[in-house]
């Protein structure tokens, strides 16, 4: 059974970065208004290469988790099937489905605007800052994600992401890497 903090966290990530229109549930829509959403944030326009890009790649992320969650199969991903997913991914962290490795590797890329093999601080909380957080909330979560280092690598993104979704600890800093300071 999930705990309730794992799954506050689970929601966290559903509400704020996947439901982007906020109708409950998870569609190829939402993938188009986020990669809508990335584009201003990078100052593209939809006939860029790097537009197209990342509206490519999340397609084939919503194609991924639809796959793997959509259980009954009606072309929305619903907060219950959302968790029941990363429930099971938890069980079995080294079993992660393509998608899975390919949002975190595009999640890292999107956050490393400098394009330099690390996310620091000012990076990490515009683009969290994008999605309609707290600038000040990022930058705290940041820090302990961090652990107050100035800037987090590409291994030690990983080994961070794969804490959020399997640990029950609140301590752990992988639980900060979505942009929250609290759950």
């Amino acid at each position: 059974m999930i705990s309730e903090f794992r799954k506050q966290k689970l929601l966290h990530l559903f509400n704020i970065f996947f439901d982007i229109d906020s109708s409950g549930s998870i569609e190829r829509n939402d993938f188009e208004l986020a990669a809508k959403n990335i584009a201003e944030l990078r100052g593209w326009v939809p006939s860029d290469q790097k537009y197209k890009e990342t509206l490519d790649s999340l397609l084939q992320i919503w194609e991924g988790l639809q796959g793997a969650a959509d259980a009954d199969e009606d072309g929305a991903v619903t907060a219950e099937e959302w968790v029941s997913m990363w429930e099971s991914f938890a069980d079995n962290p080294g079993s992660e489905f393509d998608w899975q490795k390919q949002y975190c590797k595009f999640m890292f890329q999107l956050e490393d605007a400098g394009g330099d093999g690390a996310i620091d601080s000012e990076e990490f909380s515009s683009v969290y800052e994008s999605f309609g957080l707290m600038k000040e909330d990022a930058e705290a979560a940041f820090q302990v994600m961090s652990q107050g280092k100035p800037s987090v690598s590409w291994a030690e993104f990983q080994e961070l992401w794969n804490q959020y979704f399997t640990s029950d600890d609140p301590n752990e800093p992988g639980n900060f890497i979505f942009g929250a300071a609290t759950f």
